[in-house]
């Protein structure tokens, strides 16, 4: 009752006298949060231009590291076994011509790697990416998603007769858009992990189609 009675007498007759914390403040309200301000279409398209570029800096340097290779088989085993690794690793031939020496496959992305691999793909070269986009993109980078939807990966091969009897065989690859974005740059070229990843899954399941058809042809010699 005394402290009601020192209250009302404080109020009284001292006009914003403190109460000793008595009475406490109501909290100050907090300021709404402000929704980030979308990237602009000029935005969008600088960011992806700048990615584009890295990838295809990327994607060329795995080419020159993994994209070509030499081996000691004649021009028609080596193209044969390319043709057979491919079609084992899930892709489907658009055009071969086994005289001049050219194949080209595809499939819906992301073969010739498979979901997990892929995702290993984005894991590992996420950071990468975000570094370019977010600077320009802010917080909305963070909402990209780098799927295969949408997306055809088409190999290009070209297998060619050596001086000495064998063979030296390219690899190239693109990615092709089944459904355009409008307003945004194409992407031609996949995550550079992915790239190097499908380039020695190419390379194995050769070595292996190669390998069988050297044992066949040994079992079938007089």
């Amino acid at each position: 009752m005394r402290r009601i009675f020192s209250a009302l007498l404080c109020a009284t007759l001292v006009a914003g006298c403190e109460l000793g914390g008595m009475i406490k403040p109501e909290p100050a309200a907090k300021p709404a949060a402000q929704k980030p301000v979308p990237p602009t279409q000029e935005q969008i398209v600088k960011a992806f231009t700048l990615l584009n570029d890295k990838l295809r800096v990327d994607y060329e340097r795995a080419l020159d590291e993994r994209g070509t290779r030499s081996i000691p088989a004649d021009r028609a085993s080596a193209f044969a076994a390319l043709n057979a690794g491919l079609i084992r690793l899930g892709m489907i031939v658009e055009s071969r011509d086994p005289d001049v020496g050219t194949l080209t496959v595809a499939a819906p992305a992301p073969r010739p790697l498979s979901a997990d691999e892929w995702r290993r793909t984005i894991q590992s070269d996420l950071p990468m990416m975000a570094a370019i986009l977010c600077p320009i993109l802010g917080p909305h980078c963070t909402a990209i998603k780098f799927e295969p939807d949408d997306y055809v990966i088409a190999i290009n091969a070209t297998v060619r007769g050596t001086e000495r009897g064998g063979s030296e065989i390219s690899l190239t690859t693109r990615m092709r858009e089944i459904a355009p974005r409008p307003g945004m740059p194409r992407r031609d070229y996949p995550p550079p992990t992915g790239v190097r990843m499908a380039l020695d899954k190419i390379w194995a399941a050769f070595d292996e189609a190669l390998a069988l058809q050297q044992k066949d042809g040994a079992r079938k010699a007089p």
